[in-house]
Order: C-alpha cells, then structure tokens, then sequence
C-alpha cells in the first residue's frame, strides 16, 4: 500500500493519494483545494487513479474535486448521502457542470475498491452529519473526525458533539491501538497515541 500527501489550500488540509503498487490502481481522498499541486503529486508515480473519496462536503475537503476529475478523467466523486443532501450553494460550482454524473453515494460499510486494497466507509457523524472515515487494512483516513490531539469543531451547520462522542468511541471500540490515523488536518498518528494523549478520545474511554 501507497501512501503520499500534499497540503492545499488556505486551512492547510491533507490530500491523499491511496494507491495498490501492485495493480497501479489509485484513490484520492479529500482533493480539497490547488488542483494542480494534487496532480503534480499523483504524477509522481505510475498510478491510475479510478475514483475520489471524500471524507465529508466542507468545501477545504472537496473544493478541487471538479477540476482533479477534469484534469484525470475521472469519473466518480463519493461523499455520503447526508453530506449531499445539506451541500451550500457552492458546490455546484466546485464539482461543475458534471456535478449530478459524478456524485455517487456511499454508506457505511460500503467498500471502494482499490486494486487489491478495498476502502471501507466508516459513517462517522459528529463534525457533519455524512462524515465518514475510511479503513484500509490498518490504516484508518479520518477526515475531520480525528486528529492528532484533536477532533473536528461541531459548531458549523450540521454538527453534533454528541454524536461526535459516539463516533469516537466506536473508533476506539472497533479498531486496534496500532491503527494508523491519517488525518483531514495535521501530523499523522495512532489511535493508540490518541487513547493516551487526546483529550476528546479521553472523554469517551
């Protein structure tokens, strides 16, 4: 498993590149913002990236999705169906005119597949009621769930900070201390770190 990361835009988000270097398929999770620098990353290696995943709609976290489909030919955007449904305004304008042909839905334990990697939705509500993480073997992409020392805010338009807590103990319930977090914001960790060292994870143990 592959993976590399570039930080966009003005919040200084993670974008992902998830590839199988055995099959060369590849994902992007999270092209939040400067397309160009998201390719330039993805050219770095013999990857054909087939799909983008999207932890949650907050325009740091899918702003570039249009142009990086239109840019690689790619055909399919998922985001949860709960993050579609309270979208602003803006996001016709960040996916285009193909917006309606590139969304596509995905739910909890729905699996994306990559090469021989699959990448699994976690429906994760708290920091937005569609936000999801992504489990790949033991890695765990967390979008604004999760950080190093952190979690995301839940004082924007659809976040809850109890269903935030209830997220993060099902994290912490489901998966090993030695899983990876990879972050929508920030240093990567474990959630093993994060069970000894985060605050809001100490809330829920």
């Amino acid at each position: 498993m592959l993976i590399d990361r570039c930080i966009v835009g003005p919040l200084q988000a993670n974008c992902y590149l998830l590839a199988d270097p055995d099959s060369q398929q590849a994902v992007i999770i999270d092209p939040g913002d400067e397309a160009d620098v998201i390719v330039q990353m993805i050219a770095q290696y013999e990857a054909q990236v087939t799909a983008i995943l999207c932890t949650h709609g907050h325009p740091d976290h899918i702003g570039a999705a249009g142009a990086v489909a239109e840019m690689l030919g790619i055909n399919k955007v998922y985001l949860h169906p709960a993050e579609i449904g309270m979208l602003s305004e803006l996001m016709p304008a960040k996916l285009g005119q193909n917006r309606d042909s590139l969304l596509q839905e995905y739910e909890e334990g729905q699996r994306v597949t990559v090469g021989e990697l699959a990448a699994k939705v976690i429906h994760t509500p708290g920091h937005s009621a569609g936000s999801v993480c992504l489990a790949v073997e033991q890695v765990l992409f967390t979008g604004d769930t999760l950080f190093a020392g952190g979690v995301g805010r839940t004082d924007l338009p659809g976040g809850d900070h109890s269903a935030l807590q209830a997220s993060l103990k099902r994290i912490v319930d489901q998966f090993s201390p030695e899983t990876a977090i990879y972050p929508g914001h920030g240093p990567t960790s474990t959630l093993g770190d994060e069970c000894e060292t985060n605050p809001w994870i100490a809330e829920v143990i």
